[in-house]
C-alpha cells in the first residue's frame, strides 16, 4: 500500500506541474496579447552546479545570484536533472524569486522499474515539461547548450570564456578538443548574441571564427562579493609556510606550471628563502609537469594543495608575498582579480586577457622566459615601496569589477535577444 500511495503521490506532482506550467504559458501569452507585457523568460543550463565549482561555475553562480537581486523584467528556468533518483541530491542553486528549478525525486518504494521508468522521464517527460516553458531564450554559459536543451529557447544566448581549442589545441584534452570543434561552430552559427568575458576573446572569435563583431557583447566578470569579505579577514592560516610565492590553477599545460617551477629554482638560487605553494587538482597531460616538479633543485620547498574551498582561499591569497600567473593564455584570468582583491600583487602575461585584468597593477612578463618570470617576481621581493604600491593599486583594481554591472549587462542582452526593449547597456568593460 505505501508504494502504491508514494508513486500515486509522484505521479500526481508531475501532474500537477504539468497542469501548472500549461497554465502559466497561457496566462503569460493572454498577458502579452492584451496588456502588452515584456517580460523575458530565460532558460538557464546549471549543470556546472552538480560538479565541483571551478571558472565556469563560479562564473555562472554569481551571475545568477546578481541577476536574481535585480528587476530587469527576466524570469529564469534552470535546468540540470528533473527527475531525480531515490536519494540523488539536486544541485544547489543562488536564491532568487526570479529562479525556479523543477525536481521530482522518484520514490524508493516507486511501483515500477527504476532504470526504464527513470529513462522514460528524463528522455520523454522532460523535454516535454521544458517546452512548455515557452522560454523566450536558452543561455549557455559555458560555450554550448547541452545536447538535450538545444530547443527549449527560440533563440540561444552562448557564453564564451576562451578559444584555447583554436589557438592553442595542443594545450586542450582531447575529448574536450573534440567535442568543441564538433559542437561550437553550430552554437555560434545559431547563437542570436554571444558574450564574451573579455575583449580577448572576443577578438579571437572574430579572428578564428569570422564572427560579426555586432554580435558579440563584451562582459567583464565581477569579484564573488563573498570572497571580497574574505580578502579582508584577518585571521591568519597557520598551516600556510610564513614566506611563499603562490601559483592558482588547475594544474595542466596552458597554465604555463613548468614556467613557474623553473622561475621559482631562479629565485631560490638568487636568495629567495621561501616557498613556492601551488594550490590546484591536477588537470590532463601532467607527466611534464610531474618531471619538471620533481626533478626541481628545490622540490623540498615547493608545496602542493590540492582543490581548496573558498572560505580558505583568501587566506592562501592574502599570506602570499605574491601570485605567479604566467599563462599562455586566458579568457579572463580569476586568480589575478582574487589575488589583487586579496591585497597581492600579481606577477602575470603581457598578453591574452591578462592586461584587461590586472591593468596598471600587474608586473608583466614573457611566459616563454623562466629568467623573466623570476626577474618579475623579484622586483616584488626585493622592492617593499613597489610592493605596496601594487597592493594598493590591486586592490582599487579589483572593486571595480561588479557582478552587479556584469548582471545588468548580460540582462540587456537576454532583452535585445528576445527582441524586447532594454534600458542599460549590454556591453561591461572596467
Amino acid at each position: 500500500m505505501a508504494g502504491i500511495r508514494s508513486t500515486a503521490r509522484f505521479l500526481g506532482h508531475v501532474g500537477r506541474d504539468f497542469l501548472g506550467t500549461l497554465r502559466a504559458r497561457v496566462r503569460r501569452t493572454y498577458d502579452w496579447i492584451v496588456y502588452g507585457t515584456d517580460e523575458v523568460v530565460v532558460g538557464v543550463d546549471i549543470f556546472p552546479f552538480a560538479e565541483t565549482m571551478t571558472g565556469v561555475g563560479w562564473y555562472e553562480w554569481n551571475l545568477l545570484g546578481a541577476l536574481g537581486e535585480r528587476d530587469d523584467g527576466l524570469c529564469f528556468n534552470l535546468y540540470a536533472q528533473t527527475f531525480l533518483a531515490p536519494g540523488e541530491q539536486p544541485p544547489p542553486v543562488p536564491g532568487g524569486r526570479r529562479m525556479r528549478l523543477r525536481t521530482h525525486q522518484v520514490p524508493d518504494d516507486f511501483l515500477f522499474p527504476l532504470r526504464p521508468s527513470l529513462w522514460f522521464l528524463r528522455h520523454l517527460v522532460e523535454p516535454v515539461l521544458c517546452l512548455l516553458d515557452g522560454n523566450d531564450v536558452i543561455f549557455a554559459p559555458n560555450f554550448m547548450p547541452p545536447r538535450g536543451q538545444r530547443f527549449f529557447g527560440r533563440r540561444l544566448v552562448i557564453t564564451v570564456h576562451d578559444l584555447a581549442f583554436a589557438v592553442m589545441p595542443e594545450v586542450v584534452a582531447p575529448e574536450t578538443l573534440e567535442e568543441l570543434r564538433s559542437r561550437f561552430p553550430k552554437s555560434l552559427r545559431r547563437a542570436e548574441r554571444i558574450i564574451a568575458v573579455s575583449e580577448a576573446t572576443a577578438g579571437d572569435l572574430v579572428e578564428h571564427f569570422n564572427v560579426d563583431r555586432n554580435r558579440i557583447h563584451t562582459i567583464h566578470e565581477g569579484l564573488d562579493p563573498h570572497f571580497a569579505a574574505l580578502a579582508d579577514d584577518p585571521e591568519p592560516d597557520t598551516s600556510l609556510p610564513p614566506d611563499y610565492l603562490l601559483f592558482v590553477s588547475t594544474i595542466e599545460p596552458r597554465k604555463n606550471v613548468v614556467g613557474v617551477l623553473r622561475a621559482f629554482a631562479l629565485l631560490a638560487e638568487w636568495g629567495y628563502p621561501g616557498k613556492l605553494v601551488v594550490a590546484g587538482r591536477w588537470g590532463w597531460r601532467t607527466e611534464t609537469i610531474r618531471a619538471e616538479l620533481e626533478a626541481s633543485p628545490v622540490r623540498d620547498r615547493i608545496v602542493h594543495l590540492d582543490y581548496i574551498e573558498r572560505v580558505r582561499m583568501a587566506s592562501v591569497y592574502r599570506q602570499a608575498r605574491a601570485l605567479l600567473f604566467p599563462s599562455w593564455l586566458e579568457g579572463f584570468g580569476l586568480p589575478i582579480l582574487e589575488s589583487m582583491a586579496c591585497g597581492t600583487p600579481v606577477v602575470t602575461s603581457g598578453r591574452s586577457a591578462m592586461p584587461e585584468v590586472a591593468g596598471p597593477a600587474g608586473v608583466y612578463v614573457d611566459p616563454e622566459s623562466a629568467h623573466g618570470i623570476a626577474t618579475g617576481a623579484a622586483s616584488l621581493l626585493e622592492d617593499a615601496d613597489h610592493h605596496a604600491r601594487l597592493q594598493g593599486l590591486g586592490r582599487e583594481r579589483a572593486r571595480r569589477f561588479s557582478w552587479d554591472d556584469a548582471a545588468a549587462a548580460t540582462a540587456g542582452v537576454f532583452r535585445r535577444a528576445a527582441g524586447k526593449r532594454a534600458s542599460g547597456p549590454d556591453e561591461y568593460r572596467v
